[in-house]
Formats: C-alpha cells, structure tokens, sequence
C-alpha cells in the first residue's frame, strides 16, 4: 500500500518491491473512452475484442466484394432489405463452402 505525504512522494507501508504493485481506483465516468467498463488487457476484454473484431472483418468483406459501401437508396427500409439480401447470400455461400470442404475431408480420409 503506497501513503502520500506532502511533497507527494510515496512512503513504504509493509509491502514487497516484487509482490505488490500500485493499484489507483479511477471512476470510469471520469473519462468514458480512456476507461472503459472491462478493463482492458483482462479476459472479458480480449473474448470481447476477439469477437469485435471478427464482425469487423465479415462487414470489410461484404463492403468489399457486395458493394455494401455503395449503396444508394432514399429510404432506409430498401437499404435494410439490401443489406439482409447480402448477408443471408453471405452466410448461405459460407455454408456451402464448410459443407463442400467437410465432403472433400471425408473422402480423402476414406481414400
């Protein structure tokens, strides 16, 4: 535990150099982006990291070869209907693609 005194310099309470280490409570309101609710570098923040940006790369992907940066419509209800045309072609061609390797697998384990 690390005590301040007036000339802000830290004074030793009973702790080991190498088994403890300074912790500073900060209140994640103070600045939202800096400090966020998991905290970073902990398990929660890497699972959710992982899956962050697992999504990222499926939405390059379809921006890239669907055109889904391109998209031109007045109302946002056709944009939506786009954008679920996309992804249900998307997922259906990855199926296809997993189910075709998976028949390939098999066969040349057989042979």
């Amino acid at each position: 535990m690390m005590a301040y005194n007036k000339r802000n310099e830290p004074e030793r309470i009973g702790f080991d150099e190498g088994i403890c280490q300074k912790v500073y409570k900060v209140k994640i309101t103070t600045d939202l982006r800096k400090y966020t609710a998991p905290a970073r570098g902990s398990k929660a923040w890497k699972t959710i990291f992982k899956r962050r940006t697992a999504v990222e790369r499926v939405n390059a992907y379809l921006k890239e070869y669907f055109q889904l940066n391109n998209v031109r419509y007045r109302t946002g209800k056709r944009a939506k209907v786009h954008f679920d045309l996309v992804t249900l072609i998307y997922n259906a061609s990855k199926l296809a693609a997993d189910r075709i390797n998976a028949m390939l697998n098999q066969g040349q384990q057989a042979a």
